[in-house]
Protein backbone atom coordinates (compact mmCIF):
# COMPACT_ATOMS: atom_id res chain seq x y z
CA UNK A 1 0.00 0.00 0.00
CA UNK A 2 1.15 3.54 -0.81
CA UNK A 3 2.16 5.72 2.16
CA UNK A 4 2.79 9.45 2.38
CA UNK A 5 5.18 9.84 5.28
CA UNK A 6 8.07 11.32 3.25
CA UNK A 7 6.17 13.16 0.54
CA UNK A 8 6.54 16.97 0.36
CA UNK A 9 3.55 18.99 1.46
CA UNK A 10 1.81 20.50 -1.56
CA UNK A 11 0.15 23.85 -1.39
CA UNK A 12 -3.16 23.85 0.41
CA UNK A 13 -6.21 22.82 -1.63
CA UNK A 14 -9.92 22.76 -0.98
CA UNK A 15 -10.68 20.01 1.48
CA UNK A 16 -11.97 16.76 0.03
CA UNK A 17 -13.75 13.70 1.36
CA UNK A 18 -11.81 10.44 1.67
CA UNK A 19 -13.24 7.01 2.50
CA UNK A 20 -10.92 4.66 4.29
CA UNK A 21 -10.51 1.15 5.58
CA UNK A 22 -8.09 0.57 8.43
CA UNK A 23 -7.06 -1.81 11.18
CA UNK A 24 -7.22 -1.01 14.88
CA UNK A 25 -4.47 -2.02 17.33
CA UNK A 26 -6.46 -5.16 18.11
CA UNK A 27 -6.63 -6.05 14.42
CA UNK A 28 -10.31 -5.15 13.95
CA UNK A 29 -11.30 -3.74 10.57
CA UNK A 30 -12.66 -0.17 10.66
CA UNK A 31 -14.11 2.05 7.97
CA UNK A 32 -15.15 5.70 7.78
CA UNK A 33 -14.54 9.05 6.15
CA UNK A 34 -12.20 11.96 6.82
CA UNK A 35 -12.03 15.49 5.51
CA UNK A 36 -8.56 16.51 4.28
CA UNK A 37 -6.67 18.71 1.80
CA UNK A 38 -4.99 15.71 0.16
CA UNK A 39 -4.58 11.95 0.44
CA UNK A 40 -1.33 12.56 2.33
CA UNK A 41 -3.14 14.61 4.99
CA UNK A 42 -5.96 12.05 5.07
CA UNK A 43 -3.38 9.32 5.79
CA UNK A 44 -1.94 11.28 8.74
CA UNK A 45 -5.42 12.07 10.07
CA UNK A 46 -6.32 8.37 10.09
CA UNK A 47 -3.05 7.50 11.84
CA UNK A 48 -3.87 10.03 14.57
CA UNK A 49 -6.98 7.96 15.28
CA UNK A 50 -4.58 5.12 16.22
CA UNK A 51 -5.54 3.20 13.11
CA UNK A 52 -3.39 1.57 10.42
CA UNK A 53 -4.75 2.60 6.98
CA UNK A 54 -5.29 -0.22 4.49
CA UNK A 55 -7.05 1.70 1.73
CA UNK A 56 -7.83 5.39 1.19
CA UNK A 57 -10.16 6.44 -1.62
CA UNK A 58 -11.17 9.94 -2.62
CA UNK A 59 -14.96 10.39 -2.91
CA UNK A 60 -15.48 12.04 -6.29
CA UNK A 61 -19.25 12.28 -6.17
CA UNK A 62 -21.41 12.93 -3.14
CA UNK A 63 -25.20 12.76 -3.16
CA UNK A 64 -26.55 16.29 -3.65
CA UNK A 65 -29.75 15.53 -1.76
CA UNK A 66 -30.63 15.15 1.88
CA UNK A 67 -33.91 13.52 2.85
CA UNK A 68 -36.64 15.51 4.59
CA UNK A 69 -36.25 13.32 7.70
CA UNK A 70 -32.49 14.01 7.86
CA UNK A 71 -33.08 17.71 7.23
CA UNK A 72 -35.67 17.81 10.01
CA UNK A 73 -33.37 16.03 12.46
CA UNK A 74 -30.50 18.36 11.54
CA UNK A 75 -32.43 21.57 12.21
CA UNK A 76 -34.01 20.15 15.38
CA UNK A 77 -30.51 19.48 16.69
CA UNK A 78 -29.12 22.86 15.56
CA UNK A 79 -32.10 24.71 17.05
CA UNK A 80 -31.61 22.96 20.43
CA UNK A 81 -27.84 23.47 20.50
CA UNK A 82 -28.09 27.17 19.60
CA UNK A 83 -30.56 27.64 22.45
CA UNK A 84 -27.99 25.96 24.72
CA UNK A 85 -25.45 28.61 23.73
CA UNK A 86 -23.28 26.76 21.18
CA UNK A 87 -22.03 28.42 18.01
CA UNK A 88 -23.49 27.13 14.77
CA UNK A 89 -20.27 25.38 13.66
CA UNK A 90 -20.07 23.65 17.07
CA UNK A 91 -23.70 22.58 16.75
CA UNK A 92 -22.98 21.15 13.29
CA UNK A 93 -19.96 19.24 14.68
CA UNK A 94 -22.02 17.62 17.44
CA UNK A 95 -24.71 16.57 14.95
CA UNK A 96 -22.13 15.16 12.51
CA UNK A 97 -20.58 13.07 15.29
CA UNK A 98 -23.93 11.39 15.97
CA UNK A 99 -24.58 10.35 12.35
CA UNK A 100 -24.22 6.82 10.96
CA UNK A 101 -24.31 8.20 7.41
CA UNK A 102 -20.57 8.67 6.81
CA UNK A 103 -20.93 10.79 3.67
CA UNK A 104 -23.45 13.12 5.34
CA UNK A 105 -21.07 13.29 8.30
CA UNK A 106 -18.20 14.37 6.05
CA UNK A 107 -20.26 17.01 4.21
CA UNK A 108 -21.38 18.52 7.53
CA UNK A 109 -17.79 18.57 8.75
CA UNK A 110 -16.86 20.31 5.49
CA UNK A 111 -19.43 23.04 6.20
CA UNK A 112 -18.25 23.35 9.81
CA UNK A 113 -14.63 23.60 8.69
CA UNK A 114 -15.54 26.38 6.24
CA UNK A 115 -17.26 28.33 9.04
CA UNK A 116 -14.21 27.89 11.31
CA UNK A 117 -12.03 29.31 8.53
CA UNK A 118 -14.10 32.49 8.49
CA UNK A 119 -16.41 31.82 5.56
CA UNK A 120 -19.96 33.15 5.71
CA UNK A 121 -22.98 30.87 5.99
CA UNK A 122 -23.75 31.57 2.34
CA UNK A 123 -20.26 30.51 1.26
CA UNK A 124 -20.13 27.50 3.61
CA UNK A 125 -23.50 26.13 2.50
CA UNK A 126 -22.95 26.84 -1.21
CA UNK A 127 -22.89 23.64 -3.33
CA UNK A 128 -23.66 21.61 -0.23
CA UNK A 129 -26.32 18.96 0.42
CA UNK A 130 -28.77 21.73 1.31
CA UNK A 131 -30.83 23.34 -1.44
CA UNK A 132 -30.40 26.98 -2.47
CA UNK A 133 -33.55 28.08 -0.58
CA UNK A 134 -32.25 26.82 2.80
CA UNK A 135 -28.81 28.30 2.07
CA UNK A 136 -30.42 31.62 1.10
CA UNK A 137 -32.50 31.76 4.30
CA UNK A 138 -29.42 31.05 6.43
CA UNK A 139 -27.50 33.71 4.54
CA UNK A 140 -30.23 36.29 5.18
CA UNK A 141 -30.27 35.36 8.87
CA UNK A 142 -26.52 35.89 9.09
CA UNK A 143 -26.83 39.40 7.67
CA UNK A 144 -29.37 40.42 10.31
CA UNK A 145 -27.81 38.46 13.17
CA UNK A 146 -30.96 36.51 14.12
CA UNK A 147 -29.73 33.04 13.14
CA UNK A 148 -31.40 31.29 16.07
CA UNK A 149 -34.83 32.76 15.24
CA UNK A 150 -34.62 31.88 11.54
CA UNK A 151 -33.48 28.32 12.24
CA UNK A 152 -36.48 27.93 14.57
CA UNK A 153 -38.72 29.20 11.73
CA UNK A 154 -37.10 26.82 9.22
CA UNK A 155 -37.65 23.98 11.69
CA UNK A 156 -41.37 24.86 11.97
CA UNK A 157 -41.60 24.96 8.16
CA UNK A 158 -39.97 21.53 7.83
CA UNK A 159 -42.24 20.03 10.52
CA UNK A 160 -45.33 21.25 8.66
CA UNK A 161 -43.95 19.93 5.38
CA UNK A 162 -43.33 16.53 6.96
CA UNK A 163 -46.83 16.59 8.49
CA UNK A 164 -48.69 17.05 5.20
CA UNK A 165 -46.49 14.43 3.51
CA UNK A 166 -47.36 11.92 6.23
CA UNK A 167 -51.02 12.93 5.86
CA UNK A 168 -50.85 12.26 2.12
CA UNK A 169 -49.36 8.80 2.77
CA UNK A 170 -52.05 7.92 5.32
CA UNK A 171 -54.80 9.15 2.98
CA UNK A 172 -53.59 6.84 0.20
CA UNK A 173 -52.80 3.84 2.42
CA UNK A 174 -56.39 2.58 3.01
CA UNK A 175 -57.64 2.86 -0.63
CA UNK A 176 -54.51 1.18 -1.97
CA UNK A 177 -54.80 -1.61 0.63
CA UNK A 178 -58.49 -2.26 -0.23
CA UNK A 179 -57.73 -2.37 -3.95
CA UNK A 180 -54.80 -4.76 -3.59
CA UNK A 181 -56.80 -7.13 -1.37
CA UNK A 182 -59.68 -7.15 -3.86
CA UNK A 183 -57.38 -7.84 -6.81
CA UNK A 184 -55.54 -10.63 -4.94
CA UNK A 185 -58.80 -12.34 -3.96
CA UNK A 186 -60.11 -12.09 -7.53
CA UNK A 187 -56.85 -13.46 -8.91
CA UNK A 188 -56.82 -16.43 -6.52
CA UNK A 189 -60.47 -17.27 -7.29
CA UNK A 190 -60.03 -17.07 -11.06
CA UNK A 191 -56.63 -18.78 -11.36
CA UNK A 192 -57.18 -21.59 -8.84
CA UNK A 193 -60.96 -22.04 -8.56
CA UNK A 194 -61.91 -21.08 -12.14
CA UNK A 195 -60.39 -24.09 -13.97
CA UNK A 196 -62.04 -26.48 -11.49
CA UNK A 197 -65.45 -24.86 -12.08
CA UNK A 198 -65.03 -25.17 -15.86
CA UNK A 199 -63.88 -28.79 -15.55
CA UNK A 200 -66.90 -29.61 -13.39
CA UNK A 201 -69.34 -27.95 -15.80
CA UNK A 202 -67.70 -29.66 -18.79
CA UNK A 203 -67.98 -33.09 -17.20
CA UNK A 204 -71.53 -32.78 -15.95
CA UNK A 205 -73.23 -30.06 -17.96
CA UNK A 206 -72.68 -31.21 -21.51
CA UNK A 207 -69.86 -28.76 -22.11
CA UNK A 208 -72.10 -25.73 -21.72
CA UNK A 209 -69.99 -22.99 -20.12
CA UNK A 210 -71.50 -19.55 -19.40
CA UNK A 211 -69.85 -16.83 -21.51
CA UNK A 212 -68.87 -14.75 -18.45
CA UNK A 213 -67.22 -17.75 -16.79
CA UNK A 214 -65.33 -18.61 -19.98
CA UNK A 215 -64.10 -15.00 -20.29
CA UNK A 216 -63.05 -14.82 -16.62
CA UNK A 217 -61.01 -18.03 -16.68
CA UNK A 218 -59.54 -18.04 -20.19
CA UNK A 219 -58.99 -14.36 -21.03
CA UNK A 220 -59.00 -12.26 -17.85
CA UNK A 221 -55.66 -13.57 -16.42
CA UNK A 222 -53.88 -12.68 -19.68
CA UNK A 223 -55.52 -9.25 -19.77
CA UNK A 224 -54.62 -8.72 -16.09
CA UNK A 225 -50.95 -9.63 -16.61
CA UNK A 226 -50.70 -7.38 -19.68
CA UNK A 227 -52.36 -4.50 -17.83
CA UNK A 228 -50.04 -4.98 -14.82
CA UNK A 229 -46.97 -4.92 -17.08
CA UNK A 230 -48.16 -1.76 -18.83
CA UNK A 231 -48.86 0.01 -15.51
CA UNK A 232 -45.47 -1.10 -14.11
CA UNK A 233 -43.66 0.19 -17.21
CA UNK A 234 -45.52 3.53 -17.02
CA UNK A 235 -44.71 3.99 -13.32
CA UNK A 236 -41.07 2.98 -13.87
CA UNK A 237 -40.76 5.51 -16.69
CA UNK A 238 -42.34 8.23 -14.53
CA UNK A 239 -39.92 7.48 -11.68
CA UNK A 240 -36.93 7.53 -14.07
CA UNK A 241 -38.08 10.71 -15.83
CA UNK A 242 -38.77 12.47 -12.51
CA UNK A 243 -35.04 12.18 -11.74
CA UNK A 244 -34.43 14.61 -14.62
CA UNK A 245 -35.47 18.18 -13.90
CA UNK A 246 -36.81 18.80 -17.42
CA UNK A 247 -39.16 15.80 -17.36
CA UNK A 248 -40.14 16.39 -13.73
CA UNK A 249 -41.34 19.88 -14.63
CA UNK A 250 -43.41 18.53 -17.51
CA UNK A 251 -44.95 15.90 -15.24
CA UNK A 252 -45.78 18.53 -12.59
CA UNK A 253 -47.38 20.78 -15.20
CA UNK A 254 -49.50 17.84 -16.38
CA UNK A 255 -50.57 16.99 -12.82
CA UNK A 256 -51.54 20.64 -12.34
CA UNK A 257 -54.18 20.24 -15.06
CA UNK A 258 -55.90 17.29 -13.28
CA UNK A 259 -58.85 18.77 -11.29
CA UNK A 260 -58.49 17.42 -7.72
CA UNK A 261 -54.78 16.60 -7.81
CA UNK A 262 -53.96 19.90 -9.53
CA UNK A 263 -55.77 21.91 -6.84
CA UNK A 264 -53.84 20.19 -4.02
CA UNK A 265 -50.52 20.51 -5.88
CA UNK A 266 -51.09 24.22 -6.56
CA UNK A 267 -51.84 24.91 -2.89
CA UNK A 268 -48.77 22.95 -1.76
CA UNK A 269 -46.55 25.02 -4.07
CA UNK A 270 -48.13 28.30 -2.95
CA UNK A 271 -47.91 27.30 0.73
CA UNK A 272 -44.21 26.52 0.27
CA UNK A 273 -43.72 29.88 -1.49
CA UNK A 274 -45.54 32.04 1.08
CA UNK A 275 -43.96 30.22 4.04
CA UNK A 276 -40.46 30.90 2.71
CA UNK A 277 -41.49 34.50 1.99
CA UNK A 278 -42.66 34.85 5.59
CA UNK A 279 -39.43 33.40 7.04
CA UNK A 280 -37.29 35.66 4.84
CA UNK A 281 -39.29 38.78 5.77
CA UNK A 282 -39.04 37.86 9.46
CA UNK A 283 -35.27 37.81 9.04
CA UNK A 284 -35.54 41.49 7.95
CA UNK A 285 -34.63 40.70 4.35
CA UNK A 286 -36.12 43.19 1.89
CA UNK A 287 -39.25 42.14 0.01
CA UNK A 288 -37.63 41.64 -3.43
CA UNK A 289 -34.85 39.43 -2.03
CA UNK A 290 -37.47 37.46 -0.05
CA UNK A 291 -39.59 37.14 -3.19
CA UNK A 292 -36.60 35.80 -5.13
CA UNK A 293 -35.98 33.15 -2.47
CA UNK A 294 -39.64 32.12 -2.61
CA UNK A 295 -39.65 31.96 -6.41
CA UNK A 296 -36.45 29.90 -6.37
CA UNK A 297 -38.27 27.22 -4.33
CA UNK A 298 -40.99 26.79 -7.00
CA UNK A 299 -40.39 23.94 -9.47
CA UNK A 300 -43.62 24.08 -11.49
CA UNK A 301 -42.79 26.19 -14.53
CA UNK A 302 -46.21 27.82 -15.04
CA UNK A 303 -46.47 29.02 -11.43
CA UNK A 304 -42.82 30.12 -11.40
CA UNK A 305 -43.28 32.18 -14.58
CA UNK A 306 -46.40 33.78 -13.09
CA UNK A 307 -44.50 34.74 -9.93
CA UNK A 308 -41.64 36.14 -12.04
CA UNK A 309 -44.16 38.42 -13.75
CA UNK A 310 -45.41 39.53 -10.32
CA UNK A 311 -41.83 40.37 -9.32
CA UNK A 312 -41.31 42.41 -12.51
CA UNK A 313 -44.49 44.41 -11.85
CA UNK A 314 -43.46 45.13 -8.24
CA UNK A 315 -40.05 46.30 -9.46
CA UNK A 316 -41.90 48.60 -11.88
CA UNK A 317 -43.63 50.29 -8.94
CA UNK A 318 -46.95 48.43 -8.74
CA UNK A 319 -48.45 47.67 -5.35
CA UNK A 320 -47.89 44.19 -3.96
CA UNK A 321 -51.53 43.17 -3.48
CA UNK A 322 -52.46 44.47 -6.97
CA UNK A 323 -49.79 42.41 -8.71
CA UNK A 324 -50.67 39.25 -6.78
CA UNK A 325 -54.39 39.82 -7.46
CA UNK A 326 -53.71 39.71 -11.21
CA UNK A 327 -52.37 36.14 -10.96
CA UNK A 328 -54.67 33.26 -11.88
CA UNK A 329 -53.13 31.21 -9.07
CA UNK A 330 -53.84 33.69 -6.28
CA UNK A 331 -57.29 33.54 -4.65
CA UNK A 332 -59.33 36.51 -3.45
CA UNK A 333 -58.68 35.64 0.21
CA UNK A 334 -54.91 35.72 -0.35
CA UNK A 335 -55.16 39.07 -2.15
CA UNK A 336 -57.22 40.49 0.74
CA UNK A 337 -54.66 39.31 3.32
CA UNK A 338 -51.84 40.89 1.29
CA UNK A 339 -53.80 44.15 1.00
CA UNK A 340 -54.25 44.27 4.79
CA UNK A 341 -50.56 43.50 5.35
CA UNK A 342 -49.36 46.09 2.85
CA UNK A 343 -51.74 48.77 4.13
CA UNK A 344 -50.73 48.13 7.76
CA UNK A 345 -47.03 47.76 6.89
CA UNK A 346 -47.07 44.26 8.39
CA UNK A 347 -46.39 41.88 5.48
CA UNK A 348 -44.71 39.11 7.59
CA UNK A 349 -47.94 38.62 9.58
CA UNK A 350 -49.98 38.60 6.37
CA UNK A 351 -47.68 35.94 4.89
CA UNK A 352 -48.11 33.91 8.08
CA UNK A 353 -51.93 34.09 7.82
CA UNK A 354 -51.82 33.23 4.09
CA UNK A 355 -49.51 30.21 4.59
CA UNK A 356 -51.59 28.96 7.55
CA UNK A 357 -54.83 29.22 5.57
CA UNK A 358 -53.26 27.41 2.61
CA UNK A 359 -51.96 24.71 4.93
CA UNK A 360 -55.41 24.12 6.42
CA UNK A 361 -56.86 23.93 2.90
CA UNK A 362 -54.19 21.38 1.91
CA UNK A 363 -55.10 19.13 4.84
CA UNK A 364 -58.84 19.52 4.12
CA UNK A 365 -58.43 18.72 0.44
CA UNK A 366 -56.19 15.74 1.17
CA UNK A 367 -58.83 14.42 3.58
CA UNK A 368 -61.61 14.94 1.02
CA UNK A 369 -59.53 13.39 -1.76
CA UNK A 370 -58.82 10.39 0.47
CA UNK A 371 -62.52 9.90 1.26
CA UNK A 372 -63.51 10.20 -2.41
CA UNK A 373 -60.78 7.77 -3.43
CA UNK A 374 -61.80 5.36 -0.67
CA UNK A 375 -65.44 5.38 -1.82
CA UNK A 376 -64.46 4.91 -5.47
CA UNK A 377 -62.05 2.07 -4.79
CA UNK A 378 -64.45 0.40 -2.34
CA UNK A 379 -67.06 0.40 -5.13
CA UNK A 380 -64.39 -0.99 -7.45
CA UNK A 381 -63.65 -3.78 -4.93
CA UNK A 382 -67.40 -4.44 -4.66
CA UNK A 383 -67.59 -4.71 -8.43
CA UNK A 384 -64.79 -7.28 -8.36
CA UNK A 385 -66.66 -9.44 -5.83
CA UNK A 386 -69.89 -9.18 -7.87
CA UNK A 387 -67.93 -10.25 -10.94
CA UNK A 388 -66.49 -13.27 -9.09
CA UNK A 389 -69.98 -14.26 -7.89
CA UNK A 390 -71.45 -13.85 -11.38
CA UNK A 391 -68.72 -15.68 -13.26
CA UNK A 392 -67.85 -18.51 -10.86
CA UNK A 393 -70.15 -19.02 -7.92
CA UNK A 394 -73.54 -18.50 -9.60
CA UNK A 395 -72.85 -21.12 -12.33
CA UNK A 396 -71.63 -23.49 -9.61
CA UNK A 397 -74.73 -22.77 -7.51
CA UNK A 398 -77.02 -23.43 -10.51
CA UNK A 399 -75.14 -26.64 -11.26
CA UNK A 400 -75.62 -27.88 -7.65
CA UNK A 401 -79.33 -27.00 -7.88
CA UNK A 402 -79.71 -29.06 -11.06
CA UNK A 403 -78.01 -32.07 -9.46
CA UNK A 404 -80.27 -31.87 -6.39
CA UNK A 405 -83.35 -31.93 -8.62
Amino acid sequence: MKTFENEPLSKQETKKIFKYEALSKKGNKKSGVVLADSDRVAYKTICKKELIPIEITKVHRVSSKISLEELLMFFMHIDFQLKCGLKINEAIDTFADSQNNKILNAKLLEISDALKNGQSLKEAFRNSIFDSTISGLLSSAEKTGNISEIIANILTFLKLKNEWKEKAKSVLAYPVFITLIAIIIMWICIVFLGPQVISLLNDNNGGEIPMLTNFAVNYLPTIGVSFSIIISVIFSCLICFSAFKKFRKKLQNYLLSIPKIGSILKKIVLWNFFKILQIALNSKLDFIKSLELGIDSVEIEDIKNDLEKIKSKILSGHKIFETFSSSKYISQSISTALYIGESGNNLPDSMWHVSNELYREILRELELFGRTLSIGLTLFAGGIFIFILSSLFFPLYNYIGVIQQ
